[in-house]
């Protein structure tokens, strides 16, 4: 059970209103970061709004979590300078990663319950 973020892509779209509606919010415009929890999409944030969407029928503050701080790398490494495409074409594609802490342990314990 993982946590991957990567790069939303214009098939995305449908994903990324979804989740706004689950939110109560208006759906991300531009780039964005997609946090996908075991294959489906539980957040997401605007790269330069940096405004964060997320499930809020899965816990989903790891996800959120690890979002923001990659958007702040991405924006730390660019200099903060530069389009939000340029920054993502120095990290495309992006490769899952996983995202482990809290997050895997409530996943351990609901597996266990």
């Amino acid at each position: 059970m993982s946590l991957f973020i990567r790069a939303a892509t214009p098939g995305d779209t449908r994903t990324l209103a979804h989740l706004a509606g689950l939110d109560s919010r208006a759906s991300l415009r531009g780039h964005a970061l997609v946090a996908e929890f075991e294959g489906l999409p539980v957040a997401a944030v605007g790269l330069t709004s940096g405004t964060v969407i997320a499930d809020p029928f899965v816990p989903n503050v790891e996800a959120v979590r690890a979002l923001r701080e990659r958007r702040y790398r991405m924006l730390r490494q660019g200099g903060d300078v530069g389009t939000a495409s340029a920054l993502l074409r120095r990290v495309a594609p992006v490769r899952p990663q996983p995202v482990g802490g809290h997050l895997q342990a409530l996943i351990d314990a609901e597996a266990r319950a």
